[in-house]
């Protein structure tokens, strides 16, 4: 799966990670105190605040664990064309991150602040060089191509889902995206995110799951950086095997079980109800027939990459990070 290996197959805990929030201390409507008790209250186990061009740093009350974070941008080449760079466990945000002066915007009064790196390496490189972790986020609904994701160094994935984004204009989803990127052999991982704004309305739309043996912010930052996790803004994955072609999984109930590849005819899929396509066999189901254990066998060999997307009743996913 990723370099730390599967998850699924590995000792340890799961931890629900909020890796999208922001607070008034940049555009948010809570406090940081107050917004991690929110997230806390709600079930989640760690919280990292992204506030815009802020280090925003709260004290763990366990629950929730925070991680140090903050949202930065890079310029893309044209003036007014930037993207987003989430990125965790960084101690010092720099006054002059060296990009383009004519895409900044410093706004004290109301807390809006943008600065930018040169380009999306330069971003990664500068929170891998703190020992942080550095994810794109919401590519598609920047409008951002996977090209330069693809040429991006000291990147370790991207926001599969933004969950503000498909609320708010119907630009949450960057799977596509992503799937070119891991089409030319990169090797990239997903979360997902509220990016929450107005609690307590955005919160719980979307989450990260990691894997880790010791609840503390090391262990997140290394389950982010190898792949130890996975992503959901609805269904619960309880195992994920791969053997060859064949993938079993073990879920809460899910209308399907997709197993995604490359473009064309190679992804392949179980599908609940009578009218279902199967490649594979439905296992086990809940009471009213949607799939809880299925396992899917793909007839195309050799592909690029392989990935499991469960989807339940409401159209809500889970996607687990290449296999």
């Amino acid at each position: 799966m990723g370099d730390g290996g599967n998850p699924f197959e590995r000792p340890g805990t799961w931890l629900r990670c909020a890796l999208n929030t922001h607070s008034s201390q940049s555009d948010g409507d809570l406090p940081p105190k107050a917004l991690a008790a929110a997230y806390g209250a709600a079930g989640f186990d760690v919280v990292a605040i992204t506030d815009h061009w802020r280090l925003t740093k709260v004290s763990s009350t366990r629950p929730p664990l925070m991680l140090p974070g903050a949202e930065l941008s890079c310029d893309r080449g044209q003036v007014g064309e930037t993207s987003d760079v989430l990125v965790y466990g960084i101690e010092e945000i720099p006054e002059d991150p060296g990009g383009d002066r004519r895409n900044w915007v410093v706004n004290e009064a109301e807390h809006r602040e943008q600065r930018t790196f040169p380009d999306l390496s330069v971003a990664g490189r500068f929170a891998a060089e703190q020992g942080g972790v550095a994810y794109l986020a919401h590519p598609y609904w920047t409008g951002m191509d996977a090209t330069t994701l693809i040429r991006s160094e000291h990147v370790s994935g991207v926001e599969v889902y933004n969950a503000l984004g498909e609320l708010k204009c119907g630009r949450g989803d960057s799977s596509m995206i992503w799937d070119a990127a891991l089409e030319t052999g990169r090797r990239m991982y997903a979360i997902a995110t509220d990016d929450s704004h107005v609690p307590p309305f955005d919160i719980g739309h979307a989450w990260t799951w990691v894997r880790v043996e010791d609840a503390c912010p090391e262990a997140v930052l290394h389950a982010l950086r190898a792949g130890l996790s996975y992503s959901s803004a609805g269904p619960v994955l309880r195992e994920v095997h791969r053997d060859g072609a064949t993938v079993e999984v073990a879920c809460s109930p899910c209308r399907a079980i997709v197993l995604q590849m490359e473009r064309e005819t190679k992804g392949c899929s179980v599908v609940a109800g009578n009218g279902g396509r199967r490649f594979g066999r439905i296992l086990r189901t809940s009471e009213t027939g949607l799939i809880t254990r299925a396992i899917i066998e793909s007839p195309r060999p050799d592909p690029k990459f392989v990935r499991v997307r469960a989807i339940d009743e409401g159209g809500y996913s889970a996607w687990t990070n290449p296999l």
